[in-house]
């Protein structure tokens, strides 16, 4: 079953000493991502999963709950108190960066197969796993509410904690296409 998307681009105004607050929650959110994927190329097997079994795996294995008291290779490794959503945003994004690496790596080795089959020199290089990060965190429904017309409450990282901000909604000021 197919489901649309919309995506809306809007202008927020806020205070200058919240701006840094967009960047810690950046960071935060590109070093979690890191983390999963340095843990997925532990653990591949979690490529090979359909559903919701390659977050459920990987959940199990770092975060710490009643029924997991103590999980494999905790989260808090890296920080504490990460918001499920986005942890599971961070999945997401490591998940979908595995996938293209190992995908990219299987075509390279194919094609070194074949070109050394016809005894042609092979000069391509492997494809590397990502170097450094620098996604976009998506918020999700859990880190944002109140939405209205003027204003939204995020929730962002301070670098020392997690708090709710409330922000103005401005005119959206983005170019048209062909114009």
């Amino acid at each position: 079953m197919n489901r649309a998307m919309k995506t809306i681009r809007q202008r927020l105004d806020y205070r200058s000493e919240i701006a840094g607050w967009f960047v810690e929650t950046q960071a935060l959110f590109n070093r979690v991502a890191t983390f999963y994927f340095e843990l997925i190329e532990v653990h591949p097997e979690v490529l090979n999963m359909d559903g919701n079994g390659p977050r459920d795996t990987l959940e199990r294995l770092i975060h710490r709950t009643k029924t997991n008291p103590e999980p494999t290779v905790p989260l808090a490794t890296v920080a504490d108190n990460i918001p499920a959503l986005m942890r599971r945003t961070a999945i997401q994004a490591a998940l979908g960066a595995a996938h293209s690496f190992h995908s990219n790596l299987a075509r390279w080795r194919r094609e070194k197969e074949q070109a050394l089959a016809k005894g042609k020199r092979f000069k391509k290089r492997p494809p590397a796993p990502p170097g450094r990060w620098n996604k976009s965190v998506t918020l999700y429904a859990g880190m944002w509410k109140q939405r209205t017309a003027n204003g939204i409450l995020l929730k962002l990282w301070t670098g020392t904690s997690w708090c709710w901000v409330k922000l103005r909604i401005g005119v959206a000021n983005c170019p048209r296409i062909g114009k």
